[in-house]
């Protein structure tokens, strides 16, 4: 009888049982993520022999074994990876079979690569947390417990390859029971770099604010929680850096520790017990609580529920507030010994300046704010702020991307040379990028100031170092007296390209929304202020963008800012320019202005205007919405930046679509606002404070997507993108969106990169590479 047993399937088992040699090389988010320990083990499971090793920025393996097993172990690596872990490209090759005897973890080299990076800080997973409350666990109440998938990454990385060496933990010592579970593979903590306990690890004191010490260990952290209960104000240092916190509940300690900081307004973060906690108080739907629980544990921006005034005082004037929740194990253990549930925990920094991170520097620094301190002896390599997000219409909106998502990169639509963007001088970070990945830094701040610009160069090296992206070009902003600009010319020389503020906005949305290369967009670019072109201040932009060029096509009409900058501090200066020509002097010298000097400040403005000494022409948005919030008695006097355009957007939060609307005018491609406030002046006596305010955005977002979408169909372009600060009023990108949407356009906005000046540093990145490759060919 005939066999039915190919001969070609005889080829095929042979093929498939040929004893070989692989070598694989993997890319991406692939250490600090338990990748090594997943890779021994899956070898072991296929009875490979060979190795694998953290190499730069890189993951070598090499495992020996029949082509059979080899492909079974190729797909668990890569459909079987750590959560945390990322592969961005997997090179395998045959090499010599070296008869390996065993599968081992091996010392790294320390190869340089630019294409893979430390994943981010963690936040504390499950198992950890159960231990800590575990009286029969050896890591019980130790507030350093981590493992191979949480604890902190990259601020205690000195240098790649992520070993223990390269960190701050190389200071401490393992136990003998600490490196029994680093070197035992069936453990949770095999090769955690991190791993330590009460017996070696990092150590926890409780101090007054001279630096003596009363307690260490647990019992600080019980100390600690009865000083936040007794209403005092603590610095606590936590792997980023130090927060100041107080019992979120207890007016007298917010109170006190606005009048210490100086932060009379200016919003708190708070951070709960759990997410049943912020149900409490905050509406929390799916997507914000799937953010809140995420192992990143950002701070997440949150519509208060009505009648709080027990909260009022954490975000004053504010229908909404930023929340999170513990991601530390200090964090952890202070809520189980505190009777509150909720702690104010703000960033531990006088205003303006990088966050502390030396314990002795903050007792030096913080003592005339915090009553206590809780300090701890492992080195914080790299400062850190929480990152900041706001759901608007449900789509996740970074307001600052820092802590659990640097260093993660961002995938790019097509590929660049190394260049870095320098950002913005006030809420500055730095982008590196090279190739198709894009790394924004960590939140730096406002380099106006000597301490941030120092520390803006040092998280350049740091960061070009950890990338190993060394910048061909470099993106800076047009204004030449920005000290982010004199840094770039005195590091980049003639590899430098200054881009105009708002074009740098727009290419960042571009790249955000994967839109190719050679692609044109109509960019809505809506912010304070940013140098113009014309050397005129803009910030009402709409902008036919392309990557490299750009044309200025509409925009709000140019006001009056007497003073200059004053007029943010004190945006009743801008109503005064904005409706001189409109209103007789004398009517609009009987309006209740609260300047700093009185009537006699709002007479000399005029006059100031009348005579144009000492003003700045702006088509600044911000500004414009400043001056509605002053005319409308909601907020005359900003303290912190920011400040009047979100209580406006508040007080709109609270009004309705009524019997009355306000008007855009357009004339010649130029938002007429001046006539805008006035026809809320007219009204104002006759409508509620929030109908007004409601009205006002309205017609302030139906005038911008009017000139967006005439610009659009003029230019026959179908993608219309909104991006700036003002892109963060969910009235108004909300109504921005849907009138451009209504008009059939394609409507793009922001989810990976800031809106705000916080994201526009890959906009500076990639139009300088860009634009000196597009120079070499001509």
């Amino acid at each position: 009888m005939a066999s039915e047993f190919d001969i070609t399937d005889v080829a095929e088992i042979e093929k498939t049982m040929t004893f070989v040699c692989k070598k694989i090389i993997v890319e991406g988010i692939v250490q600090g993520v338990g990748f090594r320990p997943f890779v021994y083990r899956i070898a072991k499971k296929y009875d490979l022999c060979g190795y694998v090793r953290n190499t730069g920025g890189r993951v070598e393996i090499v495992v020996e074994g029949t082509r059979s097993q080899i492909d079974r172990f190729l797909h668990d690596l890569k459909f079987e990876r750590p959560p945390h872990s990322e592969i961005y490209t997997l090179e395998a090759e045959d090499i010599e079979i070296s008869h390996y005897s065993d599968f081992s973890i091996i010392r790294s080299n320390v190869d340089t690569t630019p294409s893979s990076i430390l994943v981010p800080d963690i936040g504390i997973c499950k198992n950890c947390i159960e231990e800590l409350s575990n009286p029969h666990n050896r890591r019980y109440r130790y507030p350093f417990i981590s493992c191979t998938e949480c604890g902190p990454r990259y601020t205690l990385i000195k240098s790649l390859p992520y070993d223990r060496y390269n960190t701050s933990m190389d200071f401490f010592e393992p136990c003998t029971t600490c490196d029994e579970e680093y070197t035992t593979p069936a453990d949770r903590r095999f090769h955690a770099q991190t791993v330590c306990c009460q017996e070696c690890g990092p150590k926890v004191s409780f101090t007054d604010n001279s630096g003596r010490v009363y307690s260490h260990g647990n019992d600080a952290i019980l100390e600690c929680a009865t000083a936040i209960d007794a209403a005092k104000i603590v610095a606590v240092k936590g792997y980023g850096g130090f927060h100041l916190a107080c019992d979120a509940f207890q007016n007298e300690a917010v109170g006190l520790l606005r009048k210490r900081l100086g932060r009379s307004q200016q919003p708190f973060a708070i951070m709960v017990k759990d997410i049943e906690t912020a149900k409490e108080f905050v509406y929390v739907d799916r997507e914000e609580e799937k953010l809140l629980e995420s192992s990143k544990r950002p701070i997440v921006v949150l519509d208060k529920k009505e009648d709080l005034h027990h909260l009022e005082k954490i975000a004053p004037g504010l229908h909404n507030i930023g929340v999170m929740l513990p991601y530390s194990g200090i964090q952890q253990l202070l809520f189980q010994y505190t009777s509150s549930s909720a702690y104010v925990m703000t960033s531990a920094n006088i205003p303006g300046l990088p966050m502390v991170i030396d314990s002795n520097a903050a007792i030096e620094e913080l003592s005339a704010i915090a009553d206590h301190y809780l300090i701890h002896d492992l080195k914080i390599e790299n400062r850190i702020d929480d990152s900041v997000i706001r759901c608007i219409a449900k789509n996740p909106v970074f307001i600052r991307r820092s802590r659990g998502y640097v260093p993660h990169p961002i995938e790019l639509p097509f590929k660049v040379r190394p260049s870095v963007g320098v950002g913005a001088e006030l809420s500055n970070t730095m982008m590196f990028a090279s190739g198709d990945k894009a790394y924004i830094s960590p939140h730096i701040g406002n380099t106006n100031h000597f301490e941030t610009a120092t520390y803006h160069s040092e998280v350049f090296w740091k960061f070009s170092n950890l990338t190993s992206i060394r910048p061909e070009y470099w993106g800076c902003d047009l204004h030449p007296q920005f000290n982010t600009t004199k840094f770039a010319t005195e590091n980049g020389g003639e590899m430098v390209v200054p881009v105009q503020h708002h074009h740098a906005h727009v290419v960042s949305l571009m790249a955000d929304a994967h839109i190719e290369r050679h692609t044109k967009v109509i960019g809505i670019a809506l912010d304070g202020v940013g140098y113009g072109a014309d050397g005129t201040v803009w910030g009402g932009e709409i902008l036919e963008s392309g990557y490299t060029d750009y044309k200025r096509c509409a925009h709000l009409k140019p006001q009056p800012m007497a003073g200059g900058d004053l007029c943010s501090y004190y945006p009743e200066r801008m109503i005064l320019g904005m409706l001189k020509d409109i209103i007789g002097s004398e009517e609009l010298l009987s309006f209740p202005f609260e300047l700093k000097h009185g009537p006699k400040e709002a007479k000399m403005v005029l006059e100031q205007l009348n005579k144009n000494i000492n003003v700045i022409m702006s088509s600044s948005s911000g500004r414009i919405l400043d001056a509605a919030a002053a005319l409308l008695g909601i907020c005359k006097h900003r303290t912190y930046q920011g400040e009047p355009s979100m209580k406006l957007e508040s007080t709109a939060k609270a009004g309705k679509a009524a019997s009355f609307e306000l008007h855009p005018l357009i004339s010649d491609n130029i938002f007429d606002t001046s006539s805008l406030l006035y026809e809320l002046y007219e009204l104002k006596n006759d409508h509620s404070v929030a109908d007004l305010a409601y009205a006002y955005e309205d017609a302030f977002a139906k005038g911008i997507a009017q000139l967006a979408i005439r610009t659009a169909k003029k230019n026959k372009i179908d993608i219309i993108g909104l991006t700036g600060g003002v892109a963060y009023n969910e009235h108004i990108a909300c109504r921005i969106k849907d009138e451009i949407k209504e008009a059939g356009f394609e409507f793009i906005t922001h989810n990976r990169v800031p809106c705000g000046d916080a994201g526009l540093s890959l906009g500076q990145a990639l139009v300088a590479s860009l634009k000196k490759e597009e120079s070499k060919f001509k």
